[in-house]
């Protein structure tokens, strides 16, 4: 029913006073005088305080004045205990904070009536403190709940506008009748973009991956798109070393327009031509590979091609063809990325990707799916279509990630040549 504390230094009236709490279910403790009184009040915060006046040491005035001084204690119900019957006094004390007063001799009927009443005000209060709470809280949730929609509103339009600087699979199927897509972005919006183009006999194949991921990464990837598209419609340029060296210039350009904010972001992207006519491949890499398969020995290098690895399982062959180490937002002294030219035979499959996949923490010991695994894992799907490869990477990708935070868009095009 509530811890009492009572301070009074008449003996006989202090025990009498705990007897009948006692036998009525509150929790009682005393002390003889104010003194003790006091430091039994900070240790014990009672629910209510039942205290003399006139005390040795120090007064019932001193201990009131004390206890609402206390930030724990300052709410706590004070009812004096008083054989003084002068108004001057009980005055005294009701302006310093005392909620009530029992005057001595006192009824034990009247002792029980004052104390329930000031323990069910302070329940009370509380009650309705909680109420303004949960009503306060119910209120913030509205309101987080509609600035969340508006938030998700917003990445929806936003991807909507995104898309339009993707090419549409109608677009990519005419380009590449034999070809997957795996595009995960973290958010609904992404920094990983790709981007195609057709040029006559040349048709040109790209995965950029910008700085970030969400709204600041899909900002990036429009000012790397555009810097793509007037590289190619404004200068008439095709091979992918020359068109990555102008989109980095354009893309400086943009990005630092207003000196005084220059912008370290940029992207990492690999970029494709496919020769049709001759069979061939240029690529070109800021800091992204790309991945032949083809069958074993049946690599055949033109120009450029000095820095490579290769896989082997059974009949088929993957070959890792190096980017540059820049990135595009680089400074002109810095950047500087080379044609990669090889031959391609029909029925060869290329791969280009952003860095999410292989950066995806999961498995056994939460640790990295690395770029070995995922080139195992290209070379181990040879045998089914471009779509089964592409529901095979997702549902290797869902595996390791598990129930893991996925930490980064996620991007991989593979085509059939």
């Amino acid at each position: 029913m509530g811890k009492i504390l009572v301070i009074e230094d008449e003996a006989l009236i202090r025990e009498s006073i705990c007897d009948v709490l006692d036998l009525n279910g509150f929790e009682v403790e005393s002390e003889p005088d104010g003194e003790k009184g006091l430091q039994r009040a900070f240790s014990l915060k009672p629910d209510l305080i039942l205290c003399d006046i006139n005390m040795p040491k120090i007064s019932g005035l001193d201990v009131l004045k004390a206890i609402r001084a206390d930030d724990e204690l300052k709410h706590t119900p004070f009812v004096f205990l008083t054989a003084l019957s002068t108004m001057d006094d009980l005055r005294t004390g009701m302006n310093l904070g005392a909620e009530d007063y029992l005057a001595k001799p006192y009824r034990n009927k009247e002792l029980i009536a004052i104390i329930s009443h000031q323990l069910k005000k302070v329940e009370d209060l509380k009650n309705i403190e909680k109420e303004h709470s949960r009503k306060k809280l119910n209120d913030f949730k509205v309101k987080i709940k509609e600035k969340s929609k508006g938030f998700h509103d917003s990445l929806n339009r936003a991807r909507t506008v995104q898309n339009v600087i993707l090419p549409s699979d109608q677009k990519m199927n005419e380009l590449f009748p034999e070809h997957f897509n795996y595009f995960l972005p973290k958010y609904s919006i992404s920094g990983d973009f790709y981007w195609a183009k057709k040029l006559n006999e040349v048709t040109l194949i790209a995965v950029a991956d910008c700085t970030g991921h969400g709204i600041p990464g899909a900002l990036i990837s429009m000012a790397g798109n555009i810097s793509l598209n007037n590289a190619v419609d404004q200068f008439g340029l095709t091979k992918p070393a020359e068109i990555l060296t102008k989109a980095n210039e354009l893309f400086l350009d943009f990005m630092n327009a207003n000196e005084s904010n220059v912008s370290h972001d940029g992207m990492d992207i690999c970029l494709c031509s496919i020769e049709n006519n001759s069979n061939l491949i240029r690529f070109a890499g800021a800091k992204r590979p790309l991945y032949l398969v083809t069958k074993k020995d049946n690599f055949a290098p033109v120009s450029g091609v000095d820095n490579y690895s290769e896989l082997n399982l059974e009949e088929m062959a993957l070959y890792e063809m190096k980017g540059n180490n820049c990135s595009i937002g680089a400074d002109d002294l810095s950047f500087h990325v080379e044609d990669r030219v090889f031959e391609y035979n029909k029925g060869d499959a290329i791969y280009l990707s952003s860095d999410g996949y292989v950066d995806q923490f999961g498995g056994e010991g939460d640790r990295k799916f690395k770029s070995k695994r995922l080139k195992n894992r290209l070379l181990s799907i040879q045998g089914k279509s471009m779509s089964e490869q592409k529901d095979a990477l997702a549902q290797e990708f869902q595996n390791w990630k598990g129930d893991k935070e996925q930490i980064d868009d996620a991007t991989i095009i593979g085509i059939k040549l």
